[in-house]
């Protein structure tokens, strides 16, 4: 086990003390991307289960994301430190149990039900609080109000200045007293890679408010400009014959994005499958066989015909995508038509979805062109689309009641 004293320096940031020293009933830790907000937070939490007996309860507004994001982070730093001896895991409950007898459960609030069988809670951390509606919020804390000494910490990136949290605990002055709200930023981050950095400022002459965002820890407005009326979320995709898929290819800096679609009856059916860097053709392919492809269309960037070819070498059912001018407004357009519905574990689909802005002019004024930013999910959706419109409108089967 690591000596947390002898190696601090080497383990920490200055927010670990931060945390430390926060007493209130609700802590706020939030600010830019890279700011080692959930990181350090995880930390906190293994340090307070190692030092004392704890019921920590960890939430996320979707269970189905707990096992990629928070657990994947807690067992990845008791890796680090070699304590994973210290617990067990329960992987089909998602519960930790420590030989001193702390517990760290990990929940979805998509799942209520297991969340009011949760008793004895000691301390809660809220990650990506910003998925909350101010309503998830307000049965949880009414659900915990029994505990007077239990804290509850909040971690989130400061997307919209019209959120809820923003007025619960910033502009109201009865929740500072119970609140120690903590910002911090990618310059906070001593561990942090110089590429990560480099990409985080260079967000500034590509757009400003996601630059405020995700680098100044800034709240944002993602309103203005934006090309998409804000989509639907719905828990699960519907389960349907006819489905299939849109690729757009990535690597080390921008994400290889695979979509899962389903249009019905005016209505567009979004699931995200694949957002991720550093995946060759063997890794996507494998990847999907693994997730449970079937030999379904992916409808692929057209740009990279090599890529496709390398995709049906694997066993993928892989077609160029229709690029030709204006397919781009005319994606767009395709997808304005429709009710757009995205289950709530595509993340990345949603943010997406946010900040997908038209371009300005230099007078500022918005002109009918995308920006070629924050768009590897729409790009995938858009190819998708292109040449499955004659079937969508004619294909009976897939005129059904939903």
């Amino acid at each position: 086990m690591i000596d947390f004293n002898t190696h601090k320096d080497d383990i920490f940031n200055n927010l670990i003390y931060d945390l430390q020293d926060a007493k209130t009933r609700f802590v706020i830790n939030y600010g830019g991307a890279g700011s080692s907000k959930s990181y350090t937070q995880t930390q906190h939490e293994l340090i307070n289960c190692l030092s004392r007996k704890e019921r920590i309860l960890v939430i996320r507004k979707v269970s189905t994301t707990l096992k990629d994001s928070v657990i994947s982070l807690f067992n990845s730093i008791a890796e680090t430190w070699d304590i994973k001896e210290l617990y067990t895991e329960n992987k089909s409950d998602r519960h930790f149990n420590f030989v001193n007898g702390s517990e760290i459960l990990f929940k979805g609030l998509d799942d209520p039900e297991k969340i009011k069988s949760v008793a004895g809670i000691t301390r809660v951390w809220i990650e990506e609080a910003s998925e909350l509606t101010t309503d998830d919020f307000k049965q949880l804390n009414l659900r915990l109000r029994g505990r007077n000494d239990l804290q509850m910490t909040l971690t989130f990136n400061p997307i919209s200045d019209m959120h809820w949290i923003k007025s619960h605990f910033f502009d109201n002055p009865v929740m500072s007293e119970k609140t120690t709200i903590i910002k911090t930023t990618y310059k906070d981050n001593k561990f942090i890679d110089q590429a990560y950095k480099d990409e985080l400022e260079s967000y500034k002459d590509i757009d400003e408010n996601y630059y405020n965002i995700y680098a100044l820890g800034e709240w944002g407005s993602i309103t203005k400009g934006r090309i998409f009326d804000l989509w639907e979320q719905i828990e699960t995709f519907p389960d349907i014959d006819g489905f299939w898929y849109g690729l757009d290819f990535g690597y080390s800096n921008d994400p290889t994005s695979v979509i899962k679609v389903l249009p019905v009856k005016g209505r567009l059916y979004l699931d995200e499958v694949i957002y991720q860097t550093g995946l060759n053709n063997n890794d996507i392919a494998s990847l999907l066989k693994e997730l449970g492809y079937n030999n379904e269309p992916i409808i692929c960037d057209s740009a990279e015909p090599k890529s496709i070819d390398e995709l049906k070498l694997n066993g993928i059912n892989a077609i160029a995508a229709d690029k030709g001018k204006g397919s781009i407004l005319e994606g767009i357009d395709n997808i304005k038509r429709q009710k757009v519905l995205v289950t709530k574990r595509s993340r990345n689909i949603i943010k997406e979805n946010q900040f997908y802005q038209w371009k300005q002019d230099r007078d500022g004024n918005y002109i009918n062109q995308p920006k070629d930013f924050m768009n590897h999910a729409i790009d995938a959706i858009r190819y998708s689309l292109s040449l499955q419109r004659e079937r969508i409108e004619t294909d009976e089967s897939l005129f059904i009641n939903y």
